[in-house]
Protein backbone atom coordinates (compact mmCIF):
# COMPACT_ATOMS: atom_id res chain seq x y z
CA UNK A 1 0.00 0.00 0.00
CA UNK A 2 2.83 2.26 0.75
CA UNK A 3 4.16 1.68 -2.93
CA UNK A 4 1.22 2.51 -4.38
CA UNK A 5 0.33 5.84 -2.34
CA UNK A 6 4.05 6.78 -3.61
CA UNK A 7 3.56 6.09 -7.11
CA UNK A 8 -0.17 8.08 -6.75
CA UNK A 9 1.53 11.04 -4.86
CA UNK A 10 4.34 11.14 -7.14
CA UNK A 11 2.88 11.64 -10.44
CA UNK A 12 0.07 13.91 -8.88
CA UNK A 13 2.29 16.34 -7.40
CA UNK A 14 5.34 15.73 -9.77
CA UNK A 15 7.81 17.18 -7.44
CA UNK A 16 11.17 18.90 -9.02
CA UNK A 17 14.63 18.42 -7.36
CA UNK A 18 15.48 17.79 -4.08
CA UNK A 19 12.72 19.77 -1.69
CA UNK A 20 10.83 18.66 1.18
CA UNK A 21 7.79 17.43 -0.73
CA UNK A 22 9.95 14.85 -2.79
CA UNK A 23 11.65 13.55 0.12
CA UNK A 24 7.84 12.91 2.60
CA UNK A 25 6.47 11.21 -1.04
CA UNK A 26 9.72 8.95 -1.43
CA UNK A 27 9.78 8.36 2.38
CA UNK A 28 6.69 6.07 1.08
CA UNK A 29 8.60 4.18 -1.58
CA UNK A 30 11.88 3.60 1.22
CA UNK A 31 9.13 2.50 3.84
CA UNK A 32 7.57 -0.21 1.20
CA UNK A 33 11.36 -1.46 0.65
CA UNK A 34 11.58 -1.85 4.67
CA UNK A 35 8.65 -3.60 5.29
CA UNK A 36 9.32 -5.71 2.22
CA UNK A 37 12.60 -6.40 3.24
CA UNK A 38 11.72 -7.32 6.77
CA UNK A 39 9.08 -9.83 5.72
CA UNK A 40 11.34 -11.42 3.25
CA UNK A 41 13.96 -11.62 6.02
CA UNK A 42 11.07 -13.41 8.48
CA UNK A 43 10.50 -15.39 5.98
CA UNK A 44 13.43 -16.45 4.39
CA UNK A 45 12.91 -20.44 5.10
CA UNK A 46 10.22 -20.41 2.60
CA UNK A 47 12.73 -20.59 0.12
CA UNK A 48 13.45 -24.46 0.54
CA UNK A 49 9.86 -24.79 -0.97
CA UNK A 50 11.51 -24.17 -4.83
CA UNK A 51 14.13 -27.31 -6.36
CA UNK A 52 17.70 -27.47 -5.24
CA UNK A 53 18.96 -26.09 -8.80
CA UNK A 54 16.60 -22.74 -8.76
CA UNK A 55 17.35 -22.28 -5.21
CA UNK A 56 20.82 -22.12 -6.74
CA UNK A 57 20.18 -19.55 -9.67
CA UNK A 58 18.59 -17.67 -7.29
CA UNK A 59 20.90 -16.90 -4.91
CA UNK A 60 23.53 -16.02 -7.90
CA UNK A 61 20.20 -13.65 -8.98
CA UNK A 62 20.43 -12.13 -5.93
CA UNK A 63 24.00 -11.80 -5.52
CA UNK A 64 24.31 -10.54 -9.06
CA UNK A 65 21.39 -7.69 -8.27
CA UNK A 66 23.64 -6.65 -4.79
CA UNK A 67 26.41 -6.28 -6.92
CA UNK A 68 24.23 -4.12 -9.47
CA UNK A 69 23.27 -2.25 -6.92
CA UNK A 70 26.60 -1.54 -5.02
CA UNK A 71 27.88 -0.41 -8.26
CA UNK A 72 25.88 2.38 -8.31
CA UNK A 73 27.02 3.53 -4.66
CA UNK A 74 27.92 7.05 -4.56
CA UNK A 75 28.57 9.54 -1.72
CA UNK A 76 27.12 12.47 -4.03
CA UNK A 77 23.22 13.53 -2.54
CA UNK A 78 21.68 13.84 -6.11
CA UNK A 79 23.61 10.48 -7.19
CA UNK A 80 22.06 8.77 -3.26
CA UNK A 81 18.73 10.50 -4.01
CA UNK A 82 18.08 9.34 -7.32
CA UNK A 83 19.77 5.55 -6.60
CA UNK A 84 17.88 4.60 -3.38
CA UNK A 85 14.45 7.44 -4.42
CA UNK A 86 14.09 5.99 -8.48
CA UNK A 87 11.90 2.81 -9.01
CA UNK A 88 14.23 2.05 -11.76
CA UNK A 89 17.65 2.20 -10.14
CA UNK A 90 18.77 0.46 -7.00
CA UNK A 91 15.94 -0.91 -5.49
CA UNK A 92 14.61 -2.79 -8.98
CA UNK A 93 17.09 -5.08 -8.80
CA UNK A 94 16.24 -5.79 -5.21
CA UNK A 95 12.65 -7.09 -6.37
CA UNK A 96 13.45 -11.09 -7.33
CA UNK A 97 13.95 -10.95 -3.47
CA UNK A 98 9.65 -10.56 -2.92
CA UNK A 99 9.64 -14.14 -4.72
CA UNK A 100 10.32 -15.45 -0.51
CA UNK A 101 6.75 -13.58 -0.08
CA UNK A 102 5.04 -15.55 -2.49
CA UNK A 103 6.03 -19.06 -1.14
CA UNK A 104 3.40 -18.14 1.28
CA UNK A 105 -0.28 -18.94 -1.02
CA UNK A 106 -1.92 -16.92 1.71
CA UNK A 107 -0.28 -13.62 1.30
CA UNK A 108 -2.08 -13.22 -2.41
CA UNK A 109 -5.51 -12.53 0.29
CA UNK A 110 -3.81 -9.51 1.11
CA UNK A 111 -2.54 -8.51 -2.38
CA UNK A 112 -5.93 -8.75 -3.81
CA UNK A 113 -7.70 -6.70 -0.76
CA UNK A 114 -5.11 -4.26 -1.70
CA UNK A 115 -5.28 -3.86 -5.18
CA UNK A 116 -8.95 -3.47 -5.06
CA UNK A 117 -8.05 -0.72 -2.71
CA UNK A 118 -5.92 0.82 -5.02
CA UNK A 119 -8.45 0.52 -8.01
CA UNK A 120 -10.74 2.39 -5.66
CA UNK A 121 -8.33 5.10 -5.41
CA UNK A 122 -7.67 5.17 -9.22
CA UNK A 123 -11.13 5.49 -9.88
CA UNK A 124 -11.21 8.45 -7.25
CA UNK A 125 -8.07 10.16 -8.61
CA UNK A 126 -9.20 9.39 -12.34
CA UNK A 127 -12.79 11.54 -11.95
CA UNK A 128 -10.73 14.11 -9.99
CA UNK A 129 -8.30 14.58 -13.36
CA UNK A 130 -10.61 15.10 -15.81
CA UNK A 131 -11.57 18.57 -14.53
CA UNK A 132 -7.88 19.54 -13.44
CA UNK A 133 -5.27 17.71 -14.78
CA UNK A 134 -4.70 14.88 -17.96
CA UNK A 135 -1.12 14.28 -18.61
CA UNK A 136 -1.52 10.74 -15.94
CA UNK A 137 1.28 9.12 -18.73
CA UNK A 138 2.87 6.87 -15.60
CA UNK A 139 -0.74 6.28 -14.01
CA UNK A 140 -0.62 2.72 -15.96
CA UNK A 141 1.40 1.47 -13.03
CA UNK A 142 -1.37 1.41 -10.97
CA UNK A 143 -3.91 -0.06 -13.25
CA UNK A 144 -2.01 -2.56 -15.18
CA UNK A 145 -2.75 -5.40 -12.19
CA UNK A 146 -6.32 -5.78 -14.01
CA UNK A 147 -4.41 -7.81 -16.56
CA UNK A 148 -3.23 -10.12 -13.62
CA UNK A 149 -6.99 -10.46 -12.08
CA UNK A 150 -8.47 -11.20 -15.80
CA UNK A 151 -6.32 -13.91 -15.93
CA UNK A 152 -6.87 -15.48 -12.86
CA UNK A 153 -10.81 -15.23 -13.82
CA UNK A 154 -12.99 -12.95 -12.43
CA UNK A 155 -15.51 -15.80 -12.01
CA UNK A 156 -14.16 -15.97 -7.84
CA UNK A 157 -15.14 -12.31 -7.55
CA UNK A 158 -18.16 -10.73 -5.91
CA UNK A 159 -20.33 -8.64 -8.29
CA UNK A 160 -18.78 -5.38 -6.79
CA UNK A 161 -15.23 -6.41 -7.63
CA UNK A 162 -16.15 -7.41 -11.02
CA UNK A 163 -18.04 -3.92 -11.68
CA UNK A 164 -14.45 -2.25 -10.34
CA UNK A 165 -12.49 -4.29 -12.42
CA UNK A 166 -14.80 -3.13 -15.51
CA UNK A 167 -14.31 0.68 -14.55
CA UNK A 168 -10.54 0.02 -14.32
CA UNK A 169 -10.36 -1.33 -17.47
CA UNK A 170 -12.00 1.22 -18.89
CA UNK A 171 -9.65 3.89 -17.58
CA UNK A 172 -6.99 1.86 -18.56
CA UNK A 173 -8.28 1.66 -22.41
CA UNK A 174 -8.96 5.84 -22.04
CA UNK A 175 -5.62 6.58 -20.68
CA UNK A 176 -3.63 4.63 -22.66
CA UNK A 177 -5.69 6.00 -25.60
CA UNK A 178 -4.99 9.64 -24.28
CA UNK A 179 -1.35 9.30 -23.81
CA UNK A 180 -0.60 7.62 -26.77
CA UNK A 181 0.64 4.45 -24.60
CA UNK A 182 0.09 1.24 -26.92
CA UNK A 183 2.41 -0.63 -24.91
CA UNK A 184 -1.19 -1.03 -22.69
CA UNK A 185 -3.44 -1.77 -25.53
CA UNK A 186 -0.71 -4.52 -26.70
CA UNK A 187 -0.85 -5.48 -23.29
CA UNK A 188 -4.50 -5.55 -23.09
CA UNK A 189 -4.42 -7.33 -26.46
CA UNK A 190 -2.27 -9.97 -25.33
CA UNK A 191 -4.34 -10.61 -22.26
CA UNK A 192 -7.42 -11.23 -24.17
CA UNK A 193 -5.95 -13.46 -26.58
CA UNK A 194 -4.55 -15.99 -23.86
CA UNK A 195 -8.05 -15.51 -21.85
CA UNK A 196 -10.09 -16.66 -25.70
CA UNK A 197 -7.46 -19.31 -25.83
CA UNK A 198 -8.25 -20.71 -22.92
CA UNK A 199 -12.15 -20.13 -23.52
CA UNK A 200 -12.33 -21.92 -27.15
CA UNK A 201 -9.27 -24.15 -27.25
CA UNK A 202 -9.33 -28.02 -26.71
CA UNK A 203 -6.89 -28.95 -24.32
CA UNK A 204 -4.57 -30.57 -26.60
CA UNK A 205 -4.56 -27.86 -29.04
CA UNK A 206 -3.89 -24.96 -26.24
CA UNK A 207 -1.19 -26.76 -24.91
CA UNK A 208 0.39 -27.22 -28.50
CA UNK A 209 -0.05 -23.65 -28.93
CA UNK A 210 1.30 -22.44 -26.09
CA UNK A 211 4.21 -24.40 -26.27
CA UNK A 212 4.90 -22.98 -30.10
CA UNK A 213 4.56 -19.55 -28.40
CA UNK A 214 7.02 -19.82 -25.56
CA UNK A 215 9.54 -21.44 -28.04
CA UNK A 216 9.09 -18.98 -30.48
CA UNK A 217 9.52 -16.13 -28.08
CA UNK A 218 12.77 -17.95 -26.65
CA UNK A 219 13.97 -18.19 -30.56
CA UNK A 220 12.98 -14.37 -31.24
CA UNK A 221 14.79 -12.98 -28.13
CA UNK A 222 18.09 -15.52 -28.83
CA UNK A 223 18.10 -14.29 -32.01
CA UNK A 224 17.53 -10.20 -31.21
CA UNK A 225 20.91 -10.55 -28.85
CA UNK A 226 23.08 -12.55 -31.09
CA UNK A 227 22.02 -11.43 -35.09
CA UNK A 228 20.51 -7.63 -33.78
CA UNK A 229 17.06 -6.43 -33.29
CA UNK A 230 17.12 -4.63 -36.68
CA UNK A 231 17.42 -7.42 -38.42
CA UNK A 232 14.19 -9.35 -36.20
CA UNK A 233 12.23 -6.17 -36.42
CA UNK A 234 12.90 -6.20 -40.29
CA UNK A 235 12.16 -9.81 -40.77
CA UNK A 236 8.78 -9.34 -38.49
CA UNK A 237 8.18 -6.02 -41.02
CA UNK A 238 8.04 -8.22 -43.98
CA UNK A 239 5.68 -10.61 -42.99
CA UNK A 240 3.58 -7.61 -40.90
CA UNK A 241 2.56 -4.35 -40.89
CA UNK A 242 3.77 -2.82 -37.59
CA UNK A 243 5.61 0.86 -36.70
CA UNK A 244 8.99 -0.26 -34.93
CA UNK A 245 10.35 2.25 -32.60
CA UNK A 246 12.73 0.15 -30.77
CA UNK A 247 15.77 -0.61 -33.02
CA UNK A 248 17.41 2.78 -32.92
CA UNK A 249 17.36 1.95 -28.90
CA UNK A 250 19.19 -1.27 -29.62
CA UNK A 251 21.87 -0.10 -31.85
CA UNK A 252 22.74 2.91 -29.27
CA UNK A 253 23.10 0.83 -26.30
CA UNK A 254 24.99 -1.94 -28.29
CA UNK A 255 27.45 0.52 -29.72
CA UNK A 256 28.07 2.54 -26.54
CA UNK A 257 29.02 -0.51 -24.36
CA UNK A 258 31.90 -1.73 -24.44
CA UNK A 259 32.62 -5.94 -24.66
CA UNK A 260 33.38 -5.71 -20.56
CA UNK A 261 30.19 -3.67 -20.07
CA UNK A 262 27.91 -5.94 -21.99
CA UNK A 263 28.48 -8.69 -19.94
CA UNK A 264 28.24 -7.02 -16.42
CA UNK A 265 26.92 -3.44 -17.26
CA UNK A 266 26.91 -0.31 -15.69
CA UNK A 267 25.78 -0.22 -12.48
CA UNK A 268 21.92 0.87 -11.15
CA UNK A 269 23.15 4.37 -11.72
CA UNK A 270 24.47 3.65 -15.22
CA UNK A 271 24.06 5.56 -18.22
CA UNK A 272 24.01 5.33 -21.98
CA UNK A 273 24.31 8.48 -24.89
CA UNK A 274 21.76 8.88 -26.81
CA UNK A 275 22.27 10.45 -30.37
CA UNK A 276 18.74 10.07 -31.55
CA UNK A 277 17.85 12.17 -28.17
CA UNK A 278 20.30 15.47 -28.86
CA UNK A 279 19.69 15.11 -32.82
CA UNK A 280 15.78 14.96 -31.85
CA UNK A 281 16.11 18.04 -29.00
CA UNK A 282 18.55 19.82 -31.92
CA UNK A 283 16.01 19.71 -34.53
CA UNK A 284 13.00 20.91 -31.91
CA UNK A 285 15.25 23.74 -30.50
CA UNK A 286 16.92 24.92 -33.47
CA UNK A 287 14.72 24.59 -36.43
CA UNK A 288 11.46 24.59 -35.33
CA UNK A 289 12.01 26.92 -32.19
CA UNK A 290 10.12 24.93 -30.27
CA UNK A 291 10.70 24.11 -26.04
CA UNK A 292 12.02 20.70 -25.78
CA UNK A 293 10.69 18.73 -23.33
CA UNK A 294 11.63 14.77 -24.18
CA UNK A 295 14.65 12.91 -22.26
CA UNK A 296 18.05 14.11 -22.14
CA UNK A 297 20.52 12.79 -24.30
CA UNK A 298 22.51 11.12 -21.31
CA UNK A 299 19.86 8.70 -20.77
CA UNK A 300 20.08 7.26 -17.24
CA UNK A 301 16.77 4.07 -18.13
CA UNK A 302 15.92 3.01 -21.19
CA UNK A 303 12.32 1.98 -22.58
CA UNK A 304 12.64 -1.62 -23.13
CA UNK A 305 12.96 -3.87 -20.10
CA UNK A 306 15.93 -6.41 -21.32
CA UNK A 307 18.20 -3.54 -22.94
CA UNK A 308 17.29 -1.63 -18.91
CA UNK A 309 18.65 -5.28 -17.59
CA UNK A 310 22.05 -5.18 -19.75
CA UNK A 311 22.53 -1.41 -18.82
CA UNK A 312 22.60 -2.26 -15.48
CA UNK A 313 23.97 -5.54 -15.04
CA UNK A 314 25.09 -6.62 -17.99
CA UNK A 315 23.84 -9.83 -20.12
CA UNK A 316 24.56 -11.37 -16.86
CA UNK A 317 21.47 -9.75 -15.54
CA UNK A 318 19.62 -10.63 -18.36
CA UNK A 319 19.68 -14.07 -18.69
CA UNK A 320 19.57 -15.09 -15.35
CA UNK A 321 16.40 -12.77 -14.96
CA UNK A 322 15.12 -15.09 -18.61
CA UNK A 323 15.91 -18.25 -17.03
CA UNK A 324 13.83 -17.30 -13.97
CA UNK A 325 10.69 -15.80 -16.05
CA UNK A 326 10.58 -18.87 -18.69
CA UNK A 327 11.07 -21.72 -15.57
CA UNK A 328 8.46 -20.18 -14.10
CA UNK A 329 6.14 -19.54 -16.64
CA UNK A 330 6.62 -23.25 -18.12
CA UNK A 331 5.92 -24.68 -14.87
CA UNK A 332 3.03 -22.86 -14.24
CA UNK A 333 0.99 -23.71 -17.31
CA UNK A 334 2.11 -26.80 -18.01
CA UNK A 335 2.98 -28.69 -14.73
CA UNK A 336 0.10 -27.18 -12.21
CA UNK A 337 -3.43 -28.78 -11.11
CA UNK A 338 -5.01 -25.37 -10.62
CA UNK A 339 -6.65 -22.43 -12.81
CA UNK A 340 -5.12 -19.71 -10.25
CA UNK A 341 -1.50 -21.13 -10.74
CA UNK A 342 -1.68 -21.55 -14.84
CA UNK A 343 -3.31 -17.87 -14.41
CA UNK A 344 -0.15 -16.49 -12.96
CA UNK A 345 1.91 -18.35 -15.11
CA UNK A 346 0.16 -16.38 -17.84
CA UNK A 347 1.06 -13.39 -15.96
CA UNK A 348 4.40 -14.32 -16.32
CA UNK A 349 4.61 -15.12 -19.83
CA UNK A 350 2.95 -12.00 -21.04
CA UNK A 351 5.45 -9.45 -18.82
CA UNK A 352 8.32 -11.62 -20.69
CA UNK A 353 6.92 -11.21 -23.70
CA UNK A 354 6.50 -7.48 -23.52
CA UNK A 355 10.10 -7.01 -22.02
CA UNK A 356 11.22 -7.09 -25.35
CA UNK A 357 9.50 -3.81 -26.28
CA UNK A 358 8.41 -2.44 -23.04
CA UNK A 359 8.69 -3.20 -19.10
CA UNK A 360 11.61 -1.65 -17.75
CA UNK A 361 12.16 -3.20 -14.33
CA UNK A 362 10.75 -1.21 -11.83
CA UNK A 363 9.83 -1.09 -7.58
CA UNK A 364 6.20 -0.64 -8.72
CA UNK A 365 3.07 -3.01 -8.16
CA UNK A 366 3.36 -4.61 -11.45
CA UNK A 367 6.66 -6.13 -10.66
CA UNK A 368 5.82 -6.47 -6.92
CA UNK A 369 3.04 -9.21 -8.09
CA UNK A 370 5.40 -10.28 -10.74
CA UNK A 371 8.08 -11.47 -8.63
CA UNK A 372 5.51 -12.98 -6.03
CA UNK A 373 3.68 -14.83 -8.47
CA UNK A 374 7.14 -16.60 -9.51
CA UNK A 375 7.78 -17.37 -6.10
CA UNK A 376 4.22 -19.21 -6.15
CA UNK A 377 3.53 -21.12 -9.12
CA UNK A 378 7.47 -22.77 -8.50
CA UNK A 379 6.16 -24.02 -5.23
CA UNK A 380 5.46 -27.70 -6.27
CA UNK A 381 3.56 -27.84 -3.56
CA UNK A 382 0.91 -25.09 -4.95
CA UNK A 383 0.96 -26.42 -8.25
CA UNK A 384 -0.37 -29.97 -6.97
CA UNK A 385 -3.76 -28.90 -5.35
CA UNK A 386 -6.83 -28.41 -7.01
CA UNK A 387 -9.00 -25.33 -7.17
CA UNK A 388 -11.05 -26.36 -4.13
CA UNK A 389 -7.46 -26.26 -2.37
CA UNK A 390 -6.62 -22.97 -3.56
CA UNK A 391 -10.03 -21.53 -3.08
CA UNK A 392 -9.84 -22.38 0.71
CA UNK A 393 -6.57 -20.74 0.83
CA UNK A 394 -7.01 -17.34 -0.67
CA UNK A 395 -10.26 -15.47 0.38
CA UNK A 396 -11.92 -13.48 -3.26
CA UNK A 397 -13.91 -10.98 -2.65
Amino acid sequence: MCNVIYVMLFFLVRPKGISIIKVSITLFLLLSVFMLLTLIFKNRSKINQISKPLRGLFSVLVFWGIITMLRGISFSLQDLVTNFGNVYMAWAWALPLTLILGLKIENWTIVLNVIRLMFSLMIIAFLISLAFDNSYLQWAWLLRPVNMLLLLGLYRFSLISKLQVCLILAVLIIVALQVKQRMDLLYLSITFSFLMLNKLASAHIKRVFIKYIIFGFVLVVTLIFTVGYELVSNFIASLIDFQDSRTFLFNELMAELSSFEKIVGRGSLGTYFSQFMEHTKWYTVEILKQPWWGDASTRITIEVGYLQMILKGGVTLMTLNFIFFMTASYTAIFKSNNRFIKGLGYYILIISILSIVSMRPAFTPTFILFWMATGTVLSKKYREMNDEEINVLIKFK
